[in-house]
């Protein structure tokens, strides 16, 4: 049984390393939507948010017909990046984020924007191609890439030309000034947990992670988080996705796991399980422990008796919800969080691009303090292109994961 679970978990990995490099969302006028009962604001009126002056100036002017798809039409061109034709997983998430974006043009209306729907790819090179052709064809604003390496590479072009950069990585490194994250950051969902459980009295923690960059982010956040707050690390490994591996990782852990209040398994999938499961055939007694886990743990089976209790931040699920049942009931599929990622981006830049017409959006209006709100909650965006989210904390009951502290309305 155990040979037959870390198989699932190995053929699933790929997927989720997929997810989470993009996933694994205005104010008082922005994000209005009429059409899809996701979006309002009530968010306070303030853009005071950076210190430097911005000259603003009006659109780009458009040069000819664009390539690609376009959706929508305006005096306003806005590109949209995505990864239509890269392997494995990425051509899906790309339609999902096309098909996002044409909902929120619908709530928009049509003739707020010219939204251009170019394929990268799913390279670094692409996104540079994709990038270049778009500034060149008077975009104002880069909505994309995707993946971390075509998001910095996309960046390296619009550092010079003025225009705002909202990218889908969750990779915080791929930031910078005027380049802008609006996916969920692995670093603050961690981050969010570990407050979550220190608040309960449980001051020792034990993990296993997956080896690979996303590993080496948890490592450096638990360890960062703890330290600040006096918590205390009793042991950490690291599994690739075979047998071998995982048993290796679980025996080296078990004795600090038998003497930590919270082990934490941050993957998803079948790992949580798996894991869960050998942990305590090694003898470690679970139900004196919190569990901890991540979003990734939403295509997991919460079923499972030894996942009962356990705790994870991730987003407010109400607003998604809404959106949720409202894509699927236009295309035919259930949608992950990148299609909620890409419908607020393009209804963000859409309200902005509504509060004043004619002006070039700037990096004040994108970085007001009081933030946005969404289909994917609410969120603001930070100086360093990085953002910071309302997140709530889960907890597995009875199969299901039910809120037990609600996210944040407003910053």
């Amino acid at each position: 049984m155990f040979s037959k679970l870390l198989r699932q978990i190995n053929s699933g990995a790929s997927v989720r390393k997929t997810v989470m490099s993009i996933s694994l969302f205005a104010t008082a006028a922005i994000l209005t939507s009429c059409q899809s009962g996701v979006t309002n604001f009530g968010l306070n009126q303030d853009t005071t948010t950076t210190t430097e002056v911005e000259q603003v100036g009006t659109l780009p002017v458009k040069t000819g017909s664009a390539v690609g798809e376009v959706l929508g039409f305006g005096s306003a061109r806005i590109a949209f990046l995505v990864p239509r034709t890269a392997p494995g997983n990425g051509a899906a998430v790309a339609k999902q984020l096309r098909n996002a974006a044409e909902l929120a043009i619908e709530d928009l209306g049509s003739n707020v924007m010219e939204l251009v729907i170019k394929d990268t790819g799913g390279t670094p090179a692409g996104a540079i191609t994709a990038t270049e052709e778009a500034i060149n064809e008077g975009s104002s604003v880069i909505l994309g890439p995707v993946f971390s390496s075509s998001v910095t590479s996309a960046r390296s072009v619009i550092s010079q030309s003025n225009r705002p950069l909202i990218g889908f990585s969750s990779d915080p490194t791929a930031a910078g000034p005027g380049g802008y994250l609006i996916s969920f950051l692995p670093d603050q969902l961690i981050g969010k947990s570990i407050d979550f459980a220190l608040s309960q009295g449980r001051r020792t923690f034990a993990a296993i992670v997956p080896s690979g960059a996303y590993g080496s982010l948890v490592e450096r956040k638990i360890r960062s988080s703890l330290q600040s707050q006096g918590g205390t690390l009793l042991g950490i490994t690291k599994y690739q996705y075979n047998n071998d591996s995982v048993q290796a990782a679980i025996n080296e852990l078990v004795d600090a796991a038998k003497s930590a209040d919270v082990i934490f398994i941050p993957d998803g999938g079948n790992s949580p399980v798996v894991i869960a499961r050998q942990l305590k055939r090694a003898g470690v007694d679970l139900s004196q422990k919190l569990l901890m886990g991540t979003g990734q743990w939403r295509n997991s089976n919460l079923s499972a008796p030894d996942l009962q209790g356990a705790i994870f931040a991730d987003m407010d699920q109400t607003r998604f919800d809404v959106f949720k049942q409202r894509y699927s009931q236009r295309f035919g599929s259930e949608p992950t969080v990148n299609a909620a990622l890409g419908y607020d981006a393009v209804l963000l830049v859409g309200g902005l691009l509504r509060e004043k017409p004619g002006r070039q959006i700037t990096r004040t209006e994108i970085e007001r303090r009081q933030g946005f709100i969404g289909a994917s909650g609410v969120f603001r965006f930070l100086p360093d292109g990085r953002n910071e989210r309302g997140l709530a904390i889960f907890q597995v009951q009875d199969g299901q994961a039910i809120a037990i502290q609600a996210s944040p309305s407003s910053f």
